[in-house]
């Protein structure tokens, strides 16, 4: 066997027993100072020395140790947690598994190292020494990010992590399946942008004349997110991305599959518009035999029997004439240059309506800004809404009140102000809603204030309803301050 020489710490001068003294108190120092507990048995394997570091993670003294075996303390577990027998004292061996339970009842792991020594001069099994690292902090962390990477792995959508220069650091299962193509592309430290150009050049994305200003685009929105967006693959399907950026600087990124979603939103889209069709078809049809029975119901004369009939006419008119209006302002989209005038609309829909005010016993008054205030929209469709406002009002006012209409300049708004009965809160909320028929206007289509709000959604304004002073009621419209590019939103 391979003579081994006494070791000793290093000194310049003093005997062999100073230097033997001066290297046992550095050696005990250093048992001090390092975080492993450090730990020697005897050749029959029960401890005869253990560091005091031990306290720290078993709550337990070294003089409760001495003597003890190893496997008195705790037990040796593979990589998995799983017993197994002891290693072999006799040969050295590095970082095996051992767990141990403290005095307060709570497990703790360890990586245990040790080296047998020798007799220097019959060479036989001396003991052995060796050191424990308490790893239940690392062992933790490791459980818990082990159980985030499962999670994230079971997200039904595409999950990826980068971090603040971009760089990829986890993602999903399935965000590697779809990006399959591009697996050099994600691994971890892999670049985003990379990866963007390579699926442009793969043609991932419908085809555009100016790839690198679609991508300066899509890096744009990535840097600065604003919500969830849709992305058109140029396979026919759809993702719903969105991104969010997270303290760190680092970008999350999730995407679901919106394919589905959105044929069946085409499906329903067209399936309204062929019933708009049909509604808009029938009431034009319907027209035509309506106003036969009207003219055969005015030879009838004035009789009892008569006049009842030509009122129902007349209603079953006002209901063909707002369905076929419905019809076209359901799908109304003002272009974003169009501009209205609220103060000539309001002029003009006053001076049409006048006589039939008169007529019943009312006035209309017009007060607020006196110049043009200008929206952007439809003049036509705001003239419909606010006309209907207007009937509605004076419908509902007593026989010699005033209907007054207020323009106001910022924000653009008008308001129609009647002296009925008022409307109760309760019933606000289904005010607008298609065919309802509350007893505010119960003797009408159910359509009115339904058209209302769809010319003032598709303007992007809002109608509200609210009590005015001395009874009666409030409709106002309040346009946005700014004309911007407006989609329709009514109906379906």
């Amino acid at each position: 066997m391979t003579d081994r020489r006494v070791r000793s710490w290093p000194s310049i001068s003093g005997s062999a027993k100073e230097r033997s003294s001066i290297a046992l108190r550095r050696l005990e120092d250093m048992t001090r100072l390092i975080s492993d507990w450090v730990w020697e048995t005897g050749r029959d394997g029960s401890l005869t020395f253990v560091s005091d570091r031990i306290i720290e993670s078993l709550s337990r003294h070294p003089v409760q140790l001495v003597g003890l075996q190893i496997s008195d303390i705790g037990r040796f577990v593979d990589a998995s947690g799983h017993e197994q027998a002891p290693p072999d004292l006799k040969k050295p061996f590095r970082n095996a598994h051992f767990e141990a339970i403290g005095a307060d009842g709570v497990a703790h792991k360890f990586l245990i190292s040790a080296l047998p020594r020798f007799d220097q001069v019959t060479g036989q099994f001396a003991g052995t020494m060796g050191t424990a690292k308490d790893v239940t902090d690392l062992h933790r962390v490791e459980r818990a990010n082990a159980r985030l990477a499962d999670a994230i792995d079971v997200l039904q959508g595409l999950f990826a992590l980068y971090d603040e220069d971009d760089k990829f650091v986890i993602s999903n299962a399935r965000f590697r399946v779809f990006n399959r193509q591009f697996a050099n592309l994600t691994v971890p430290g892999s670049d985003f942008v990379a990866l963007l150009q390579s699926e442009v050049e793969a043609g991932r994305y419908p085809a555009t004349t100016d790839a690198t200003a679609w991508i300066e685009a899509r890096l744009s929105r990535r840097r600065a997110p604003s919500g969830p967006f849709e992305l058109n693959l140029a396979d026919g399907s759809w993702l719903l991305i969105d991104e969010q950026r997270i303290p760190d600087g680092g970008t999350v990124t999730i995407a679901s599959d919106i394919t589905d979603l959105k044929k069946a939103m085409s499906a329903l889209q067209a399936s309204a518009n062929q019933h708009r069709e049909f509604a808009s078809d029938v009431a034009h049809r319907l027209r035509t035999p309506i106003a036969v029975l009207r003219s055969s119901l005015d030879g009838l004369g004035d009789t009892e029997t008569a006049t009842a009939l030509k009122r129902e006419v007349d209603g079953l008119t006002r209901m063909i004439e707002q369905l076929l209006t419905l019809t076209r302002y359901e799908r109304l989209r003002p272009e974003p240059g169009a501009l209205a005038d609220l103060h000539a609309i309001a002029v003009e829909t006053i001076s049409n309506l006048a006589p039939m005010a008169i007529r019943d016993g009312r006035g209309l008054e017009l007060d607020g800004a006196t110049g043009s205030v200008l929206v952007n929209g439809d003049s036509g469709a705001i003239v419909h809404a606010v006309r209907n406002l207007i009937e509605n009002a004076v419908a509902h006012s007593r026989r010699g009140a005033v209907v007054r209409v207020v323009v106001d300049a910022d924000p653009p708004a008008i308001h129609v102000i009647d002296q009925g009965g008022g409307i109760s809160p309760e019933a606000r909320p289904g005010l607008f809603a298609k065919f309802n028929q509350i007893d505010r206007r119960s003797f009408g289509t159910g359509l009115g204030l339904h058209i209302v709000n769809c010319v003032v959604e598709n303007h992007g304004a809002v109608v509200a309803v609210d009590g005015a002073l001395g009874g009666g009621t409030v409709f106002s419209i309040t346009f946005p301050s700014s004309a911007g590019t407006l989609a329709a939103s009514c109906g379906y």
